[in-house]
C-alpha cells in the first residue's frame, strides 16, 4: 500500500469524524494496526493490535508515515518502537 493511499484513507476517516469508522491495516495476513478518528476531532488514534498500545496523532502525514513503516517493515527490529 502506498503512502498516498494511506493518507487518503486517513483523511477520509477524519472527514467523517462524527461517525464511527475504523480501518484495519494488516501485515502478513495478520491484523496489525487499527485506526479511528477520535469523535468530533481530527486526532487519529492508532491501536497496535499485537500489544494493545494506543498512540494518538494530530497529523495525517505523521500517522501515515508510522503506519507505512510498521506494515512494510520486514522484521520487528525495523518496525517503529511503540
Amino acid at each position: 500500500m502506498t503512502i498516498e493511499s494511506i493518507k487518503n484513507l486517513l483523511t477520509t476517516i477524519c472527514q467523517y469524524n462524527t461517525v464511527r469508522i475504523t480501518q484495519t491495516f494488516t501485515k502478513d495476513e495478520v491484523d496489525w494496526i487499527q485506526v479511528r478518528c477520535v469523535p468530533n476531532t481530527s486526532t487519529l488514534e492508532l491501536t497496535y493490535l499485537q500489544t494493545e498500545t494506543i498512540e494518538k496523532y494530530d497529523s495525517v502525514e505523521e500517522a501515515a508515515n508510522i503506519i507505512e513503516k510498521s506494515i512494510s517493515a520486514t522484521t520487528i527490529e525495523e518496525a517503529p518502537s511503540y
